[in-house]
């Protein structure tokens, strides 16, 4: 449903621009808030409010357990999580405790991704898709030929 690469920057009061075409979608399909988290320090995941409710409930149903990984990775997204609400000139404020705990502070992507948006640190994303881009052709398609992927 998201998708697109957006080059965008985060003022000094935290607030980020949503692009146009992320909230129209979010309009006509959802409600427009969403509700920010993060599995990294390399990006913040944003969800429509209807699609983190289905991951909220995978993520309670991990066997957490006696795992102490699988309980950090669950606390980690849901402590994290906050519903943000898009002012009138479309923007989110991201919160200060989560800009504490990202790697990036100003300039950004904004990332369509299926289900989610994400923000990615300029430099980050630019030298992750670089080596996307430089990939070796040959080791991809061993790779995709493991798969079920038809493009």
């Amino acid at each position: 449903m998201f998708g697109g690469a957006y080059e965008l920057s985060i003022d000094s009061k935290g607030r980020l621009a949503i692009p146009a075409k992320f909230r129209e979608l979010l309009t006509r399909h959802f409600t427009p808030a969403l509700v920010a988290t993060l599995e990294k320090r390399s990006h913040l995941l944003l969800y429509p409010e209807a699609g983190w409710r289905t991951v909220e409930s995978q993520l309670l149903q991990l066997p957490v357990a006696g795992n102490k990984v699988l309980q950090a990775y669950q606390n980690l997204l849901l402590h994290n999580a906050d519903t943000l609400e898009l002012d009138g000139a479309g923007r989110i404020l991201i919160p200060l405790h989560l800009r504490k705990l990202l790697s990036f502070e100003r300039e950004v992507y904004v990332v369509g991704r299926a289900n989610r948006i994400e923000v990615w640190g300029r430099a980050l994303w630019q030298e992750q898709n670089n080596a996307a881009l430089d990939m070796d052709e040959d080791m991809l398609a061993a790779e995709l030929g493991k798969t079920q992927l038809q493009l």
